[in-house]
Order: C-alpha cells, then sequence, then structure tokens
C-alpha cells in the first residue's frame, strides 16, 4: 500500500516531521520550555494524537491497496481503517487507465452491469469494510483501489506524522486550544481565583477553539474550491 499526504502527493522530505519536532513547536508556542514545564511531553502527545484524529474527520489521507483479482470472487477485504473509496481501477495497466462506475450494490443496474463496484463499510466490530463487484474478475488481473482511511496518530515522539507540513499550524492550534481547555478544566475542579480567574480562563479557551476552528474551515473552503472531473455515464 502507497501511503500519501492529505494533499495526495507522497509523503516525502522535506514533507516528513516527527512528532517530537512539533510538539516542540507546540511548547515554544505555549512558553512552556522552562525548568519546570506545566505539560509533560506524555500530556502534549496526547493533546497531539487528538488533534490528529479530529483533523482526519475532516481531512483523511488518501492510500492506494493493490488487490489480486481470484477467479470467481466478488468480495474482496479492505484495509480495517478505510472510510470511503475515490476510485477502483480494473484491471491495473491500461493506458489509458479504466476505472469501474460505483453503483448501488441493492439496485437492479448493479447485477446488471459488467463494470461497476460497490463500498460496504465498516460498522461495527464484525466485518471489516469490502469492495463488491457486480461481475467476475479474470485470474491474475490486479485491482487498484484508491482510498481514504484517519492519518496515523502519532505512537511515539520519534514516528512521523503522515498530516501535511503546511497543515500541521492546524494541529498546533489544537494543541493550544487543548491545554487552554485543561487549564479551565482544572480551575473548575479546583477553584483558585475566584470567578474572575475562571472567566478568563473560559474566555482563553474559547480564544484558542475558535483560532483552531478557523484555521481548518480556511483549509475546507480552500479544498471546496478546488476543480475536479466528473464523470459522466
Amino acid at each position: 500500500m502507497t501511503e500519501h499526504t492529505g494533499t495526495g502527493t507522497r509523503a516525502a522530505p522535506p514533507y516528513a516531521v516527527t512528532a517530537a519536532a512539533l510538539l516542540a513547536d507546540c511548547r515554544a508556542a505555549l512558553a512552556d520550555a522552562g525548568d519546570t514545564p506545566a505539560w509533560s511531553d506524555a500530556e502534549l502527545l496526547i493533546f497531539l494524537n487528538e488533534a490528529i484524529r479530529e483533523y482526519s474527520q475532516h481531512l483523511p489521507r488518501v492510500a492506494e491497496t493493490r488487490l489480486a483479482a481470484v477467479a470467481g470472487v466478488r468480495r474482496y477485504a479492505l484495509p480495517a481503517d478505510t472510510r470511503a473509496l475515490l476510485s477502483v481501477e480494473y484491471p491495473e495497466g491500461r493506458d489509458p487507465a479504466v476505472y469501474l462506475t460505483r453503483l448501488a450494490h441493492k439496485s437492479r443496474r448493479f447485477g446488471q452491469n459488467s463494470s461497476a463496484y460497490d463500498f460496504l463499510p465498516r460498522h461495527d466490530l464484525t466485518a471489516a469494510p469490502s469492495l463488491l463487484l457486480s461481475f467476475d474478475p479474470a485470474a491474475g488481473e490486479t485491482l487498484v483501489v484508491r482510498h481514504t482511511q484517519p492519518h496515523a496518530s502519532a505512537a511515539t515522539a520519534n514516528d512521523d506524522l503522515t498530516v501535511p507540513a503546511d497543515h500541521h499550524h492546524v494541529l498546533l492550534g489544537y494543541v493550544l486550544f487543548a491545554a487552554a481547555r485543561q487549564l479551565q478544566a482544572a480551575e473548575q475542579a479546583n477553584p483558585t481565583g475566584g470567578s474572575l480567574m475562571m472567566a478568563q480562563l473560559a474566555a482563553n479557551a474559547r480564544r484558542h477553539e475558535l483560532a483552531y476552528l478557523n484555521a481548518l474551515n480556511r483549509i475546507l473552503t480552500q479544498r471546496q474550491g478546488e476543480s475536479s472531473v466528473v464523470a459522466w455515464g
């Protein structure tokens, strides 16, 4: 499987950035680089993982999975975290490339079509998401499935992030929001500065939340304005 960034380009230097590098930027933005930091590396990594999961809800990464066709087999398991299918190329290697048409598998047209597919998503843990074909593929051919899936949450600080580097400011914004939210929750649980302090912390958390959402929405708006080729028929 070939992995790509959320922009559709293959993740490679200079786009490969470790979680540790981004966490250093987060700590600098928090002005928390003293001898006794308010947030540990582990806490900031938790915030970063949350940010990646939230980002993936809106901007998942794009990947390709190659499936070996088996004669008489119409259903093929996909990676467990597959969110949606973008295209299915079959058979692989034609010039120009040949793509299958997506049709609802419960429709009459699906059974009558010799070049259609449908995506059966995963709704629980009982079955993996799968690709369903309307025809019997030829043995030895390959199906190339282009699909979306969540970005990899950083397991350790040394892992490379799969979120494209030009979107890291969104992750940083979420970390700042999560840190402010944690301060607000701590003050609510154990008040130390009275109502004024609580109001200031709430306002600060809201300010960081809006900054994060604005940064994310700018990217989403830009994506909506991108053109695409639509196949009719």
